[in-house]
């Protein structure tokens, strides 16, 4: 009798097992059938960082490899401003519907992965508000860009960009002294060396503005100077986003992407006041049929939205993890090359001895801003301490 009791538990045991495995399974499916987008997302980022494990164990090669896709992302980004010229330059097309388009489909792309991750608990609501915050300067450098291209260069465009890291370099040296000053710290003077970088790049823009083949400098370089205040600031930070919540990178990139997208959108409102001084009211519906009709429309958005933008955000999370801060920040300085030559090639710009002489100033500036920055570096400073150190500089996951 004890056998068939005991004989009789398990099977029960076993049918009870059964039942909540095949609930399971159901469960799931549901679920799939709810949601395939987050699905094939989970999927195909499990799949992804299988990949990244099993390249980890390449050794110098590896490391090589990584550098390699640093330079194809910067090259990728350069890209942008030749695409945008183009894209605004057909019929119907202005800076405002181009912007709205580009930063949506971006959104739009790293929604389903987002929601996923939030789904997990991946982000809280300090995170997001953090992420909305640096989204609203990204969002300031992008508009900037955008309207600068209206009457500037794709390549000066660029090369003014590129002074985010000399901008960078000085309001963290600024942030460090304000940290010692608040924790009673006795030194804290400016270190005088962090000046050096910025009067180079100074020296290198003032070179492309007077003497540059783009001619005399123009409205649109002004405006170009959003994007190292916007990206730079944007950059600080989502670097303190990371180092507390590093698992935080997809729905803080598509927060950020959001937040661009809505000041996009904005724009789009507000640009027949901003750009015509005509009247804002009644309120605009987007027309996208100008941007359908046309291919090279079309495809410009697409590759910049997709490609140059939630595309590189997402690699750029992989690739920044594996590539020293140092190496990373001057490899990045090759921008503007790449960036002279998409031009070139696209839209018949040149550069003269004088470009070329202003632009390895900038980029010699980026380098020395970096090199003095790794110099002062201290490998046991703890980010969150508040003697005033300087932690070894990190590359945080979603930096556009």
């Amino acid at each position: 009798n004890h056998a068939r009791t005991v004989t009789s538990l398990r099977s029960t045991k076993l049918k009870e097992e059964q039942i909540q495995i095949s609930k399971e399974k159901d469960e799931d499916n549901g679920a799939l059938l709810m949601d395939p987008l987050s699905s094939i997302s989970t999927t195909a980022t499990t799949e992804g960082t299988a990949a990244v494990s099993a390249m980890e164990e390449g050794g110098w090669a590896n490391s090589l490899l990584w550098r390699g896709v640093v330079v194809i992302l910067c090259a990728l980004w350069a890209s942008n401003f030749a695409a945008a010229k183009v894209i605004m330059a057909e019929p119907g097309v202005d800076s405002a519907l181009y912007a709205l388009t580009r930063f949506s489909v971006a959104a739009l792309a790293l929604l389903p992965g987002s929601i996923n991750a939030v789904r997990r608990g991946a982000i809280d609501k300090e995170t997001a508000w953090g992420a909305a915050k640096c989204g609203s300067w990204v969002a300031f450098g992008y508009l900037g860009q955008t309207l600068g291209l209206l009457s500037t260069t794709a390549s000066k465009s660029c090369v003014i960009c590129s002074m985010h890291c000399v901008f960078v370099a000085i309001v963290a040296e600024y942030m460090r002294n304000q940290k010692a000053l608040d924790a009673g710290v006795a030194d804290t003077s400016f270190d005088t060396k962090r000046l050096l970088p910025a009067a180079v790049a100074v020296a290198g823009v003032a070179i492309i503005e007077l003497q540059g083949a783009a001619g005399a400098p123009t409205v649109g370089d002004a405006l170009s100077f959003a994007q190292p205040i916007g990206f730079g600031l944007g950059y600080l930070l989502l670097e303190d986003l990371m180092r507390q919540r590093p698992q935080a990178a997809l729905p803080v990139s598509a927060i950020k992407l959001c937040v661009v997208a809505t000041a996009s959108f904005l724009f789009f409102e507000l640009s027949p006041f901003i750009l015509h001084g005509e009247s804002v009211f009644p309120p605009r519906i987007p027309d996208f049929a100008p941007i359908l009709n046309s291919p090279s429309a079309l495809g410009g958005v697409l590759y910049t939205g997709l490609i140059t933008t939630a595309l590189a955000l997402w690699v750029e999370s992989i690739a920044f993890k594996r590539v020293p801060a140092t190496d990373a920040s001057i490899i990045l300085t090759t921008e503007p090359l790449f960036a002279a030559a998409a031009g070139a090639v696209t839209l018949g710009e040149t550069f003269v001895t004088s470009d070329y002489v202003g632009a390895s100033l900038i980029i010699g500036a980026c380098i020395l801003a970096v090199s003095i920055e790794d110099e002062a570096s201290d490998e046991s400073c703890d980010p969150y301490d508040d003697s005033g150190c300087v932690p070894p500089r990190t590359w945080p996951e979603g930096f556009e």
